[in-house]
């Protein structure tokens, strides 16, 4: 299905915002690799899944450059009426955080969306909405409050932008634990993150990353208005779940 069609049929509503704003159309991010019009499970205007995931089919992620400042995305208010819509309702949050840390409020509502549809209740090590690591909260202590999950977030995500030359791949790649050689964590042998690896002894071990489609499924999903969660769930060439099951990579 062609990315006009999909987000056509998202609502007639999300549709004319779309022709309102310019942002989208078929047209691609020049900056980005094997971009396509349409969408695919393996593609689309952001780049190709496979550039996206440059390295994992051999020693490891390497991250290639793609400036955050050239993403195509949708607004805000198009995200709500759509695939975001749970997370309307803590607007005023991604609003408050994104203003104090500079960053698009639109990029914390789609992380939010992304890592726990949007419940601030969502567990796990690291709950809330946001599912960072309590080390980014002030007081090194995570907890469920919505307004200290999102500032969290954002104060993350802002060091990501910072030092890492706002690259989006390094940064949102980063949001889910994925790893490059020159990160020095010394997981995977101390080779960045391989596509074999989630389910390694030592992947299983240390539980991250669990989502090989993460940045196809950000980039070319939610950037564009689709839910990989939903209708859209065909995003992604891995479909990893959590589990190393026969037919899944993570």
């Amino acid at each position: 299905m062609s990315f006009q069609k999909t987000i056509l049929l998202l609502t007639a509503c999300a549709a004319t915002a779309l022709a309102q704003t310019g942002d989208l159309g078929l047209g691609t991010n020049p900056e980005a690799q094997g971009a396509t019009s349409d969408v695919t499970p393996g593609a689309g205007p952001n780049g190709s899944e496979d550039w996206l995931n440059s390295g994992m089919e051999g020693d490891g992620w390497e991250a290639p450059f793609l400036s955050w400042d050239s993403l195509i995305k949708i607004d805000r208010k198009t995200f709500y009426a759509n695939a975001g819509a749970t997370c309307k309702q803590y607007d005023w949050a991604f609003q408050q955080a994104g203003d104090k840390h500079g960053i698009d409020p639109v990029f914390l509502a789609i992380i939010a969306m992304q890592e726990s549809s949007c419940n601030p209740d969502a567990g796990g090590p690291t709950p809330g909405l946001m599912q960072v690591a309590c080390s980014n909260y002030p007081d090194g202590q995570c907890t469920n409050d919505v307004e200290k999950s999102v500032d969290a977030g954002a104060a993350f995500l802002r060091r990501q932008l910072d030092d890492n030359n706002r690259n989006a791949i390094k940064v949102i790649g980063n949001y889910n634990g994925f790893f490059t050689k020159g990160d020095q964590t010394g997981l995977n042998g101390g080779r960045g993150l391989t596509r074999d690896y989630p389910c390694s002894e030592d992947g299983k071990a240390h539980g991250m990353p669990q989502n090989l489609d993460y940045l196809q499924q950000i980039l070319n999903g939610w950037f564009l208005g689709l839910n990989p969660y939903g209708d859209e769930n065909w995003l992604g060439q891995y479909h990893c779940s959590g589990d190393c099951s026969s037919g899944h990579i993570c």
